[in-house]
């Protein structure tokens, strides 16, 4: 039935037949159900049910775990942080530091299902908006190019949703599309021919037009309002003080955090934490004894007071202090928790997606899910996906062995970003959903072999050379991504031609 029903539409949609201006949309839906009736009228003639439709839609089923992880992820955290309750929000704090404790938070009084409703809720009009705009500008550039409608909207329709805030404004949304589609793929002339990831070009868009709605507080509901004053109530009903107040920062935006705070100032908040066991605490130790005759304070290092370890910190060095301002301490005091997993930062949460962040970025997990079936598949280069992790890590591990062994005081007073532990930079932000998802796209990458190690490894460098360095935007994938795509080209040529000269001089 549905066959004979598109039959009649394709008839109906001819040169001259009162369809024609519908003719691309109709044709899309056909190939997009049914395989398309090609018959090849030259060699090579190959049979095969892939066309380009059908790999598309191999990369959505590879997008699977990452859109179940964002529905369900926003979800809970809206609820959470939406909520006003105090109760509710240390409930899941606590719950959070373990899976089976997690699991039961979900699990009570039938929570989960809440959890998936306002998930979908968030989820489904934006990837609404996203399709439907993105269809139209499609349709709008076929019907005057006298062509098909891109199969390329299927895999950039959905990625542009899971790299977007949950808070996005709708309009706002179609115009990030709007501007993606025009300007980073139709005027290069369609899928196929863009030089960029036309799904970042999207997020490129919104970010440098409306940086206000794409970083900041924008991470958690659909009203950043709404939860600004939900945390409010929660710390004020919970008498928390300000410093180890709820807040809605995410694991970025505590490690974006000024030059000014030093490797010393947060080695000596987490000493109070986890006691000597860090590479600096002998010169944390000559500190505080200056420090504690200066202040007559019988205070004992390791177990001070929260206004002792401010007062250590924030004293100027010549009295024995850490000179710290104290506009600056409670960025140490965020940025020594996420870097020893103290409080309610854990790697495992982290890896599986237990935090705040783009809707489908999250998981870290996910995003590995898929890598294995793309790579199965053979649509995504293992070479790039490796490479990416690869360069990011041995890019993080020299800042970081820098920090320690070529510095003085083993890095004591370098900025306290340059010694972050590298592993960690893997499961934070965007990273992975980026070298899976983004870094891979076969049209703004290379094709050669050695080309896809040397684009993966610049991506990894540069993502964490913007992270480390750049204090006005701590993610860096989706840049470093975009700076990898104009230099593919460029590295398939010289590749290219040392390959072509390696041949030559062995034939000679």
């Amino acid at each position: 039935m549905l066959r004979r029903f598109l039959d009649s539409q394709l008839a109906l949609s001819e040169k001259g037949k009162p369809l024609h201006f519908l003719r691309p949309l109709i044709k899309a839906s056909d190939t997009f159900l049914f395989e398309a009736p090609l018959t090849t009228k030259h060699g090579p003639h190959i049979r095969d049910a892939i066309d380009i439709k059908r790999w598309m839609v191999l990369v959505i089923v590879a997008l699977i775990p990452c859109i179940l992880m964002a529905i369900w992820n926003s979800g809970l955290q809206s609820v959470v942080y939406s909520s006003g309750d105090y109760h509710l929000m240390q409930e899941f704090l606590t719950a959070s530091k373990s899976f089976s404790g997690y699991v039961n938070f979900a699990l009570k009084d039938n929570r989960y299902l809440t959890f998936i409703a306002e998930g979908l809720r968030i989820f489904i009009p934006l990837t609404i908006v996203s399709y439907a705009v993105g269809t139209f500008w499609e349709y709008m550039f076929a019907y005057l190019r006298g062509h098909e409608i891109s199969e390329g909207l299927l895999v950039t329709g959905i990625l542009y949703v899971l790299i977007l805030p949950p808070t996005i404004p709708y309009w706002m949304a179609a115009f990030g599309i709007t501007a993606g589609i025009i300007f980073a793929k139709e005027v290069f002339g369609g899928s196929g021919m863009n030089i960029v990831n036309p799904a970042l070009a999207c997020r490129a868009f919104l970010f440098f037009s409306f940086p206000g709605r794409m970083s900041g507080d924008v991470w958690v509901g659909t009203n950043p309002v709404t939860v600004r004053n939900s945390l409010i109530k929660m710390n004020q009903e919970a008498k928390l003080p300000e410093i180890d107040g709820f807040t809605q920062a995410t694991s970025l935006n505590s490690f974006n955090i000024s030059s000014e705070i030093k490797n010393i100032h947060v080695d000596a908040i987490a000493a109070n934490q986890i006691g000597n066991d860090m590479a600096g605490f002998d010169t944390i130790s000559q500190h505080f004894d200056k420090w504690k005759d200066f202040s007559n304070s019988d205070a004992l290092l390791g177990k001070l007071t929260p206004d002792q370890m401010q007062s250590f910190v924030t004293t100027s060095l010549s009295d024995g202090g850490l000179g710290l301002s104290p506009s600056f301490y409670d960025g140490a005091y965020q940025f020594a928790f996420l870097k020893f997993d103290l409080g309610n930062n854990s790697d495992l949460g982290y890896f599986f997606g237990n935090k705040l962040g783009c809707l489908g970025e999250t998981s870290t997990f996910a995003c590995l899910l898929g890598a294995l079936f793309l790579i199965y598949t053979g649509i995504a280069s293992w070479r790039t996906i490796v490479s990416v992790f690869l360069g990011a890590f041995l890019t993080a591990l020299a800042f970081q062995m820098a920090s320690y062994y070529f510095a003085s005081d083993h890095g004591a007073f370098v900025a306290a970003q340059f010694a972050f532990p590298a592993y960690k930079h893997l499961i934070l932000g965007g990273l992975a959903f980026g070298a899976v998802f983004m870094a891979t796209d076969p049209v703004s990458s290379p094709s050669l072999h050695l080309s896809q190690w040397l684009y993966g490894l610049l991506i990894g460098a540069v993502t964490i050379v913007i992270r480390v360095i750049n204090p006005a935007y701590p993610e860096g994938i989706m840049l470093a991504i975009l700076v990898g795509n104009v230099f593919a080209p460029l590295i398939d040529y010289y590749v290219a031609n040392y390959r072509r000269k390696r041949s030559l001089k062995n034939v000679g």
